[in-house]
């Protein structure tokens, strides 16, 4: 009787096993070697202007936001404010 239980339990964990193996499947889409397109150099270089340029997150300063450069003036803005708030332009609501 007791042979019978060990097989059983054995039987048991082979099928449970190739049966969890069963769904291990081949990585999609398929991992490519990395091949770098820039130097150790460049990179350091990259690394010292963005310090520089203040690009860089430390502890919580996370993300770093950045503004766009615009090309309109301060009055085509203030312009555009005040068409935006005195006309049709703005949705405000159903």
């Amino acid at each position: 009787m007791r042979k019978f239980h060990i097989a059983l339990a054995t039987l048991t964990v082979l099928t449970l096993g190739s049966a969890a193996s069963a769904f291990a499947e081949a990585p999609y889409p398929v991992d490519q070697p990395f091949t770098s397109t820039v130097t150790r150099a460049q990179v350091k270089q990259e690394l010292i202007q963005a310090e520089r340029q203040g690009l860089l997150s430390e502890g919580e300063n996370y993300p770093v936001i950045s503004q766009a450069p615009s090309s309109l003036s301060r009055q085509s803005v203030e312009r555009q404010l005040q068409t935006a708030q005195h006309g049709d332009t703005v949705y405000s609501g159903a």
